[in-house]
């Protein structure tokens, strides 16, 4: 183990790994309870078309694909506030036009040296220092967020129309929350994958909630599951030579079917 632990690869790996555990848990239950889960998925496809944006535009690809895709999650946002578009429409559409703007990209763009396998799937194991700055950057936002806002968001989660009635400012909530996902998503997207990031942020709360009904402990009980299981994915992944990501989103498949099959066992 500690002949493992000497590389900075693996290092870096395992810092990224707990700052996007940290990240996922925490924004799980605000998205997933309150029916958003979708956007996570939806901002991934955005995120493909910003990350191929930013490596034709700049040596930094991510300082291009962040703000477009914080820019595509308000704008998703917004949309859904219309009369004639919903919520999953609004990510549909947004999402389909971006992911097909950067399959363009890739075909016609001049100089583009990144497969697409590889950004489908990710490698946590060659994240860059920058990707570990922002994870850190990204997690630190998303903490400082929630524990500012936890009742507000609390109650827009469970009764929005109780929270408008409260005065809570709930479309300037609702546009910082999609913002921070978007931030996630796109670092996300380098690490562990476009097809794949979305699970980090759904299943969290999906597994905590088999096992209890209360708000806070489906939080925390997510952000303990998250970090074990993420960081079981990469000890695992590593001396297989088999994808982080997929590993996670397979074990994180394992606890939730465990949990299925044994909730009713332990309650009898």
């Amino acid at each position: 183990m500690a002949d493992f632990l000497q590389y900075s690869f693996i290092q870096n790996a395992i810092l990224i790994g707990v700052a996007l555990a940290l990240s996922a848990a925490l924004l799980s239950p605000f998205l997933v309870l309150n029916q958003q889960a979708m956007i996570a998925d939806g901002l991934a496809h955005v995120s493909f078309a910003g990350v191929i944006l930013g490596v034709l535009l700049s040596n930094e690809a991510l300082f291009i694909a962040i703000p477009f895709v914080m820019l595509a999650s308000l704008l998703i946002k917004y949309l859904s506030t219309t009369k004639t578009i919903n919520g999953d429409a609004a990510i549909g559409l947004v999402s389909a036009v971006s992911f097909a703007i950067g399959l363009i990209l890739v075909k016609k763009g001049q100089g583009f040296s990144i497969s697409v396998e590889s950004m489908l799937v990710g490698n946590i194991f060659t994240a860059t220092q920058t990707d570990l700055i922002l994870s850190m950057v990204v997690t630190v936002l998303i903490a400082a967020f929630i524990i500012m806002f936890y009742r507000k968001l609390f109650l827009m989660t469970y009764d929005l129309n109780y929270a408008k009635f409260s005065k809570i400012r709930v479309q300037l909530l609702g546009y910082l929350l999609a913002a921070l996902t978007a931030f996630f998503i796109v670092i996300g997207v380098r690490t562990i994958g476009t097809l794949l990031i979305s699970a980090l942020v759904v299943f969290p709360s999906i597994i905590s909630s088999q096992w209890t009904k209360s708000f806070k402990n489906t939080l925390v009980l997510g952000v303990v599951s998250s970090l074990i299981i993420v960081l079981l994915g990469i000890f695992i992944a590593h001396p297989l030579e088999i994808p982080v990501g997929s590993t996670i989103v397979v074990l994180y498949a394992i606890v939730l079917l465990m949990s299925i099959v044994i909730k009713p066992l332990w309650r009898k």
